[in-house]
């Protein structure tokens, strides 16, 4: 943590090092705080009409461009690849709490900000940032000011959508016990088991993907209700070292949804109860959605 910071001061020393060095007086300060501001209005915009164009239309198009989100960073061509996550909202709302403005220089500021947000999907779930806090180092190129450096650090919960009131989210749970197999591969099979815990609204989850008879990885864990967020948590660990973590809810009596409270991308798991011996898994990882048919073992 101290090595970014350290790395960041630098980055900004730099910038305003490499360009004009000039002192800018309370009334220039005051009119790049104004400019500075007017870009940030169009990404609050943006984000809350979900118009992909016009949060971009911010960001500087450049290889110097770097957005770094809860421990993850990208480039500006790894931002465009995330275009079709806006296609999965309604809309959303921001609530700025306490904002801060810094004069580098004439070419050079800084933004921060306090807030958090709440985003509402078409398929009727919600989702709650907060805190968040989020930074902008902007550059005047062009005669035009430009995000080269988005920082932006949030928890994200998921929060009940009208789609999964009245539902009993823990006797839902208990519908998925069993042993389940599912293709995972050419000659590749995955195998999963649910169990109950006596007295607990938890599942316990053991999965093993089987290639010709070898097994390639295995995975332990669970699904639980929270009863204090009326939410399922799942928590799984996989053998290759690997750890994630979901939060979802059932927005109806046979669809489960789960959604990475680590991605930036919107991975998200969809279960569906076909019938009793069947359900149909549908997962977006990477902005790729897959599908697949899972049956009970007898």
């Amino acid at each position: 943590m101290k090595a970014k910071l350290i790395f960041l001061v630098l980055l900004i020393v730099c910038f305003s090092c490499g360009t004009n060095n000039k002192p800018v007086s309370d009334t220039q300060k005051e009119r790049i705080k104004g400019e500075v501001k007017e870009v940030v209005n169009t990404f609050i915009k943006g984000c809350e009409e979900v118009n992909f164009d016009m949060v971009i239309g911010t960001f500087l198009n450049s290889p110097d461009f770097v957005f770094l989100t809860n421990g993850s960073t990208y480039s500006f061509k790894e931002v465009m690849v995330m275009r079709p996550n806006y296609n999965e909202y309604l809309n959303q709302k921001g609530t700025i709490f306490d904002e801060k403005f810094t004069v580098l220089d004439n070419s050079t500021a800084l933004y921060t900000a306090k807030s958090k947000w709440i985003a509402n999907y078409k398929d009727g779930h919600s989702s709650l940032a907060d805190p968040d806090a989020f930074m902008f180092m902007f550059k005047k190129i062009d005669n035009k000011w430009k995000v080269i450096y988005y920082v932006d650090s949030y928890v994200n919960k998921n929060v009940s959508s009208e789609s999964s009131k009245g539902l009993d989210q823990a006797k839902l749970l208990m519908n998925w016990v069993g042993n389940f197999e599912a293709p995972a591969g050419k000659d590749t099979t995955e195998f999963v088991q649910f169990k109950s815990l006596q007295g607990q609204n938890v599942l316990s989850l053991y999965a093993k993907v089987v290639s010709k008879g070898k097994i390639l990885f295995e995975e332990t864990g669970f699904w639980g209700y929270d009863a204090a967020n009326n939410k399922i948590d799942l928590s799984v660990m996989v053998s290759n070292g690997y750890v994630y973590h979901y939060i979802g809810e059932f927005t109806s009596p046979n669809k489960l949804e789960f959604f990475d409270v680590n991605s930036a991308t919107g991975n998200k798991f969809i279960m569906e109860r076909l019938s009793d011996n069947e359900f149909k898994e549908t997962a977006t990882v990477n902005n790729k959605t897959t599908t697949r048919i899972a049956k009970r073992m007898k």
